[in-house]
């Protein structure tokens, strides 16, 4: 019989995600957390009890939770070209080396969804077998899209309703957790317009009725101020960017309280991908180069600040939030889930505690996996990340883990890939 396993830190976040317990340990049999209590509570014979690994002075928060990625896409200034012209194989194989890289920065769920159901699906295949590191994967499969709409190169065209809710059945058929659909047009497709709807209120309601169902969470891609008014009549469960262009390309953003009111009455949430346009800014400032941007809104007259200015409003009138990257599409590296905690700080105006909880119990909770993670609590899975000096007071720590925990096994320890 193995030993149970005891992880000590300085700091180990507390039940709620709000502050520290300090001196502490975590303790845990099998993959589940047994307890957590203060290291001078352990047992005088602990190492003959217990496997101990004392992972210094450290802050032990849960592993965070990342709602956004697209496994097979390069995250380069050449994710288009690529992910359209290699093949199915080089497509697996890139997908494999991402999800490690989001393991080891301290992502230990990951929700995926867009990638093609031929490489989705068989990598976490790959993972639940043991063949390949990968954190814990919610998939979409290929998002549901219209003819050459956006994405279309590796998503389900559907146009009707008819076809779009038996899009919604294949995906189930599959084995997907959660249903992604593009509500507009997008930045990564030249043929999608962003400012424009690509389904009417009715079709995106017909598949929130069927993912339902079906007992699944459906999301929706919307940069469009129309497409954000239908996802909320829809009842689409998650909108993503959630951004507020005009169809009108000399105009600027066309927010609409009214309709932010009805999403926060209705209990939807939003991905605002913040921490990837935070790398950009960053990249910019940097000197480094940037992908053009789509013709539709290469001559607007909004700014990147317009677009914060509108998430800072929709959090001032208590949208709920939660950490998705967009890892995969250009310049947002699976690495870099931790650029979501600081976006939410310096640009959404939250506290640290609040961009932690967020990256963890908040978004655990809001893609329906909270019962098992995004908290260091008796009965959860042992999901850890060991940061670099203490995030409560610099939030950029976010980025830099240390050790990392997968359902109590080690797979990074002291900065060194163990997987």
């Amino acid at each position: 019989m193995s030993k149970k396993s005891v992880f000590t830190a300085a700091r180990v976040a507390n039940a709620d995600v709000t502050g520290w317990l300090p001196d502490h340990a975590v303790v845990v049999d099998g993959d589940r957390i047994e307890s957590v209590i203060p290291v001078d509570g352990l047992p005088s014979d602990v190492v003959d009890q217990y496997e101990v690994h004392d992972l210094g002075d450290v802050s032990l928060i849960p592993g965070l939770v990342d709602a956004h990625a697209h496994m097979h896409c390069s995250a380069t200034l050449e994710a288009y070209e690529l992910v359209t012209t290699e093949s199915l194989e080089m497509l697996a194989i890139r997908s494999a080396m991402n999800i490690r890289d989001a393991l080891l920065s301290g992502v230990t769920t990951l929700r995926d969804i867009g990638s093609k159901n031929e490489i989705a699906f068989q990598v976490r295949n790959a993972v639940r077998a043991g063949h390949i590191p990968g954190p814990r994967m919610l998939l979409a499969g290929t998002p549901i899209t219209t003819t050459a709409g956006h994405c279309w190169f590796f998503g389900t065209e559907a146009d009707t309703e008819a076809e779009v809710v038996q899009a919604v059945r294949q995906q189930k058929k599959l084995g997907a957790d959660v249903i992604k659909m593009m509500a507009t047009g997008g930045m990564f497709t030249p043929s999608a317009n962003p400012r424009t709807p690509q389904y009417p209120a009715s079709t995106l309601r017909a598949a929130v009725v069927e993912a339902e169902r079906l007992e699944m969470q459906i999301v929706a891609h919307t940069l469009a101020a129309q497409g954000v008014r239908n996802c909320v009549e829809a009842g689409i469960h998650h909108l993503i960017h959630a951004r507020w262009y005009h169809p009108d390309v000399t105009q600027p953003l066309d927010f609409d309280p009214e309709t932010v009111k009805k999403l926060v009455d209705n209990g939807q949430w939003v991905d605002p991908t913040l921490g990837h346009h935070l790398i950009g800014v960053e990249r910019r400032a940097a000197g480094l180069p940037m992908k053009p941007p789509h013709p539709a809104v290469a001559a607007s007259p909004v700014t990147e600040e317009d677009n914060i200015e509108t998430a800072v409003k929709m959090k001032e009138m208590r949208v709920r939030f939660t950490t998705g990257l967009d890892m995969g599409m250009a310049t947002a590296p699976f690495a870099r889930s931790g650029s979501n905690a600081r976006a939410f700080v310096l640009n959404l105006g939250y506290t640290e505690w609040e961009a932690i909880a967020a990256s963890t119990k908040g978004t655990a909770g809001a893609i329906r996996v909270g019962d098992d993670v995004g908290t260091l609590e008796p009965g959860k899975i042992a999901d850890m990340v060991s940061l670099e000096g203490d995030p409560s007071q610099d939030i950029a720590k976010m980025e830099r883990s240390v050790d990392v925990i997968q359902s109590g096994k080690l797979v990074k320890l002291g900065g060194a890939a163990l997987v």
